[in-house]
């Protein structure tokens, strides 16, 4: 059981050690790529000096728009971090292993660029190959869960300077 716990956690944040959730980060190893098929889009899960954190590299564009368009964080309620670009953005971070389940991180924050509100997470392994993300106010009750399903490959990412 204890193999399998850290397999499953190296394979959800391409971290091999939980020993210490506060040691400094291994840049070193790998980092992991997870889409969400409802919504399109994938970010890369990496360490951090929070913990884990994920960047968003891949999304689906759901309008058409002239060549060299990028999509900004236009809904940040920090009006100086409007014009910063969706490609690349943090939308998550601070996510730990707990104590109390060998399948589920915790202490994190997710941010949805879609209406510019930070919310509580939760991570849940379900498989290696799959997680369950679920954003929240105040308490798990009232939120939202979604299914990260793991890419075999990096995908192309979306690029800072445009989106065609």
């Amino acid at each position: 059981m204890h193999k399998r716990f850290l397999l499953l956690t190296a394979s959800l944040i391409g971290l091999a050690c939980l020993a210490s959730a506060a040691a400094a980060p291994d840049e070193s190893r790998p980092t992991e790529f997870w889409k969400n098929d409802e919504q399109g889009w994938v970010v890369e899960a990496k360490p951090c000096d929070s913990g884990l954190c994920a960047y968003l590299v891949d999304y689906r564009v759901t309008h058409q728009h002239e060549p060299g368009y990028v999509a900004r964080d236009e809904h940040n309620p920090d009006s100086a971090r409007r014009a910063e670009p969706l490609c690349g953005l943090r939308l998550m971070g601070g996510f730990k292993p707990t104590r109390r389940s060998s399948n589920v991180w915790d202490g994190g924050w997710v941010y949805d660029p879609d209406n510019g509100r930070t919310y509580s997470g939760t991570i849940s392994i379900i498989d290696e190959n799959t997680v369950k993300l679920r954003g929240y106010v105040g308490i798990s009750l009232f939120g939202r869960t979604l299914i990260l399903h793991r890419l075999a490959n990096a995908p192309t990412r979306c690029s800072a300077t445009s989106v065609n």
